[in-house]
């Protein structure tokens, strides 16, 4: 399985060692605040076309963020 749009995927913090739980959905779906990420954005762009195991680069406005694939789930 790769992140794609519908996926959930639930990551592991680099710098922080927490994982976070993120629904892969298109711009006008996104709800930042209940952990549903627009593929657009810096965190999500960065998660598609990976799998579990690979660590991703993001770059958002508050600096380079790191995150290890821990799991992908298929949307319902």
């Amino acid at each position: 399985k790769i992140v794609n749009i519908g996926t959930t995927v639930v990551v592991l913090d680099v710098e922080f060692d927490e994982e976070q739980e993120y629904k892969i959905v298109g711009t006008a779906e996104a709800d930042p605040m209940n952990g549903k990420i627009s593929d657009e954005s810096p965190i999500g762009s960065a998660l598609i076309g990976h799998k579990v195991g690979e660590t991703v680069v993001a770059n958002t406005p508050q600096g380079e963020l790191e995150f290890k694939i821990v799991k992908i789930k298929k949307g319902k």
